[in-house]
Parts: structure tokens; sequence; C-alpha cells
């Protein structure tokens, strides 16, 4: 491609935290940017997410490492127990990463770093309800399909759709993804119904045959009342642990096992 003589144009598919953390980024170096995202501006879509201090340092060169500590919660231990005891088994110090790696660990609400990442935006038009339908070459660079008939030219087509990505798939043609035989659900609620007899400062992973139980804050202590501190409990196991088809239906054998 030539050297512009203009800002580049460039539109990203997908607004989730790739696709605003891109947008972020290439907005501070000049860019135009165009964010398609195909659902509506909906609240707390997703749950929680773990970030490591690799990913913290990559969110403090885009200038929002300090908002997302405070909107997320960082706890001492990692604590891993045994399923059928609650022995402790094992117990990593997270206090201690600030001074090993540079940044801490934190957990978050996803809509509570999507927010995060939206926030310094200044010119990128992100436009919700905006299905990418296919991407195809154009004398410009890329043109981005929209399903309501509408299209974006781009002098570059960023794809940050996800594991379904229409982008992938224009460009590489259909990729069915492999399952792997593991499966996880997850659920949130708030720290007040949670059973006192559970320690939900620190994270704990239970763990046990073929599957584990994990639980940890994603929110922190001071959010107030419409925002209250979260708690995000994960299984995962094989599938063979339960039925996949209902697992309503089955809720009665997890607590069993764990």
């Amino acid at each position: 491609m030539a050297r512009l003589k203009r800002a580049p144009r460039i539109a990203i598919v997908g607004g989730g935290v790739g696709g605003l953390a891109a947008a972020l980024a290439l907005e501070r170096r000049g860019a135009e940017i165009v964010v398609c995202e195909q659902l509506s501006p909906l609240s707390d879509i997703g749950a929680g997410l773990h970030l490591s201090p690799n990913a913290l340092m990559a969110l403090r060169a885009l200038g929002v490492e300090d908002a997302v500590i405070a909107i997320g919660s960082e706890s001492d231990f990692l604590i891993i127990r045994s399923w059928k005891s609650g022995r402790i088994i094992s117990r990593m110090r997270r206090g201690a990463f600030r001074q090993q790696f540079g940044a801490p660990s934190v957990t978050v609400h996803r809509a509570d770093l999507l927010d995060v990442l939206r926030g310094p935006l200044k010119t990128a038009d992100i436009r919700h309800g905006a299905r990418c339908i296919a991407v195809e070459e154009c004398d410009r660079g890329g043109l981005v399909r929209l399903a309501d008939g509408s299209e974006i030219e781009a002098d570059i087509v960023v794809g940050a759709d996800g594991i379904h990505s229409v982008v992938r798939q224009s460009l590489f043609g259909v990729d069915a993804p492999r399952f792997t035989g593991c499966v996880c659900w997850r659920g949130m609620a708030t720290a007040a119904v949670v059973p006192r007899d559970i320690a939900i400062a620190q994270g704990a992973m239970w763990m046990g045959p073929h599957g584990h139980v994990v639980h940890y804050p994603v929110r922190g202590p001071n959010r107030g009342a419409v925002q209250s501190r979260g708690v995000i409990a994960d299984f995962a196991g094989s599938s063979g642990a339960l039925d996949l088809v209902n697992f309503e239906r089955h809720q009665a054998k997890l607590r069993v096992a764990f």
C-alpha cells in the first residue's frame, strides 16, 4: 500500500475487548476509526475476566491501567482446595506480582472493562447493531458489508469478531471450531447471597475428579449498592462429567460432586 497523505480509515469488525483496545490504540496514532458491533449497547454483557500482569501492562500502554484497577478486584492469594474436604492444596501469592512483574493481577467484569476502554475514545465512530456479513477487497483497500445493506470502505479492515469471525471466514473460508471435550458453565451473584462459610475475598479453585469450580470477586468492595461486589463461579470439566444437553436438569449432580 502506498504511503497515505491523510489519516488512514480503519474499520474494526467487533466491539468487544479486542476491538475497543485496537480502536483506542489506533485512534491515538491518528487513524480514523469505525467500529462495527452487531449487538445493541446493553450493560453487563459477559461475565468475569482474569487479567494477569502482562495484560495490565498492555492496558498501561493504552493509558487505562489505573482505571481498570479501580473498577476491578485484587486478591492476595489464589487458593486451590480439595473438592471433598476443603483442604488447602496450594496457595499462590498474587499480592507480590507488582514487585515481581511490574503490574498486579486483577479480576474484572467484562462490561466494566468495555466501559473503561470506550471512555477515552474521542473521535471513533462506534456503530451498534452493525452486523458484518462479509469482507471484500476494493480499490481503497477493504469493504465491509453489513446486514442492513450498507457498506463501509476502509484502508484497513481489522477482524475482532470472535470465534465465529465473519472476517476470518471471508478471508480463509469456512472453518468450524474443534470441540476439545471440555465445557465451562458460568454464573454471577452478588456477594450478599454467597454462604458466609465460603471466603470470597480471595480467588479459589476447588479441584475435583474430571472438573473444578472456580470463584473470584469481579468488582471492588467500594462500588456501591447498584454495582455491588460480585462473585463469579465457573464449573469446568470434561464433557463426560455432566450431560451437556440440559444443564439445569443436572444441577443436583454438580452439587453432589462439589
